[in-house]
This record gives structure tokens, C-alpha cells and sequence, in this order.
């Protein structure tokens, strides 16, 4: 009988893996691209649900103008004490004869409403203690001119829900540096 010899060689390059070192070099790389990640997703989040406020608050003042219209009497728009209910009571701003409210809106999670800063365009001013009374007039919009300020949490994102003088309805505007600079979406 003949005798069998192996190549110590073949045994070696027959055998598949990776080391360690390996496993964790593409781990750490995994985990660094997984914080870049989250932290551009937490961004986008916060972006998207700010502009999301200034929709929603323009679009349920539009909301209250019709009211206003719709019922020919004075309503009233009020932020409440929490600062992320914003109400819509059936009489002017008084807060002797307000009522229940006939409808509400809640800002989503980190949003509040707020008085820093000022409105986005020079000449308007943010509205008394978060509330404003509408009044029906023909032709002319309910909404008086003024903005409410909402920010996303403790950071530097806004947005202004506004009425302006040259415009029949509202609109909003955005900022992302604290109300230094604001934009129309």
C-alpha cells in the first residue's frame, strides 16, 4: 500500500472565515454609519414636524375664518395654558364668556407654542398672549394681521403661522436658526 502525504499549504487555503479583528473592524464601521444616521433621521424628524405645525395651525385658522364667516359673529382663537392646545370658542376673546370650545387642535409630540422671538416679516407682531378674535367682514378675511410662533423643543426650529396685510388668507413661514432667517416653504 502507498502511503498519503498532505500539503500542509492546500489545508490552509482550503479553510474559509474571518478573524476577529475583522468581525470587529466591521462592526465599529456599522456603529460609526448608524450614528451618522440617527442623527440626520432625528433632524429630518424634527424638520418634517415643524413644518407639519405651521400646516396644521395655518390650515385650523383658515378653519376659524370660515367659522367666523359661517356663524356671522365674532370667534375667538386662543393658545391654552399647556401651550399646545390651541382652541376655537363661539364669542369674542373674553374670558368671562367663552364657553366650551367648538373645536381644538393639539400640536404632535416637542412642538409648543411660544413668544420668543418675533414674527417673521418687520411690521407684524406675534398676537396678545397667543390669542386673536376674528371678525366677519365682507370681502375682507376675518384673521386680523399678526403671526403665532410655534418651536420644535429646546431647538432652533420654527415655524409662523401669518396673516399679512397684502394676502386674503393665511400662511406660514420657517425658520431652522432660532428666527434669525425665515422662508417660505
Amino acid at each position: 500500500m502507498g502511503t498519503i502525504t498532505t500539503d500542509k499549504r492546500a489545508s490552509f487555503a482550503s479553510k474559509r472565515g474571518v478573524t476577529l479583528v475583522e468581525v470587529l473592524v466591521v462592526v465599529a464601521i456599522m456603529g460609526i454609519l448608524s450614528g451618522i444616521g440617527v442623527a440626520g433621521l432625528q433632524s429630518a424628524v424634527a424638520n418634517s414636524r415643524i413644518k407639519d405645525a405651521g400646516i396644521n395651525v395655518t390650515a385650523f385658522m383658515q378653519r376659524a375664518a370660515n367659522e367666523a364667516t359661517r356663524l356671522n359673529s365674532k370667534v375667538c382663537v386662543w393658545v391654552a395654558a399647556d401651550n399646545k392646545t390651541m382652541n376655537l370658542y363661539g364669542a369674542a376673546c373674553d374670558a368671562s364668556s367663552l364657553g366650551t370650545p367648538i373645536d381644538n387642535i393639539v400640536l404632535e409630540s416637542g412642538n409648543v407654542f411660544t413668544t420668543a422671538g418675533g414674527c417673521p416679516i418687520n411690521g407684524i407682531v406675534p398676537y396678545v398672549d397667543k390669542k386673536v378674535t376674528l371678525t366677519p367682514k365682507i370681502g375682507v378675511s376675518p384673521i386680523p394681521v399678526g403671526c403665532f410662533l410655534i418651536q420644535y423643543g429646546n431647538s432652533d426650529k420654527m415655524a409662523s403661522p401669518l396673516k399679512l396685510t397684502t394676502k386674503f388668507a393665511m400662511e406660514y413661514m420657517l425658520s431652522y436658526d432660532g428666527g434669525s432667517n425665515w422662508f417660505e416653504p
